[in-house]
């Protein structure tokens, strides 16, 4: 279709239109080198540089955070003596995981495996019996971020069906 106002093209035979049009599929298909604008390679100079800066200072910060806990740990291990840690709900869940044949991990992680879920309200319920002074939301955010209702429950079927045992040494959880 031709647009609006421009005259078509004459051609005196076929092949000087198949020449033409060879030479404008040349032109348009050919790969051609475009050189960016000074002002666009300063831009993306500086953003990459920006990048780099920010790559190294969350680096920088996740060390010294890194240092900072570790600070707090010695320091922790030097003040809390072994029945202030018996009471640390971390210690509680991992001796209890150990029993049942997990890991931490696993008890404050997202799976809902029977017998793991059985694990997690033993778990559950040895850390509110220890640590009383814990709320309920407190509790949930210990467990892997846990809503509230969640731990309410783990606590009421613990009420009524009594504390989950661990399997007999020898037997997969």
């Amino acid at each position: 279709m031709l647009r609006q106002g421009a005259p078509a093209r004459d051609f005196a035979d076929v092949e000087a239109m198949r020449a033409h049009y060879r030479a404008v599929r040349m032109r348009l298909w050919s790969p051609c080198a475009v050189q960016p604008s000074p002002g666009l390679i300063r831009t993306r100079m500086a953003e990459e540089a920006r990048a780099e800066r920010q790559q190294r200072e969350a680096a920088e910060r996740a060390t010294a955070m890194q240092e900072d806990q570790m600070q707090v740990r010695a320091l922790a291990a030097q003040v809390l003596t072994p029945e202030h840690l018996a009471r640390e709900p971390r210690h509680i869940i991992t001796r209890v995981a150990e029993a049942f044949g997990y890991t931490y991990a696993d008890i404050v992680g997202p799976r809902q495996l029977v017998p793991l879920v059985r694990a997690r309200w033993a778990a559950i319920a040895a850390v509110h019996a220890a640590r009383p002074d814990l709320s309920i939301s407190r509790l949930g955010r210990t467990f892997g971020g846990r809503d509230h209702t969640t731990i309410r429950h783990a606590l009421a079927k613990v009420a009524a069906d009594g504390v989950p045992q661990p399997p007999p040494r020898g037997e997969p959880a």
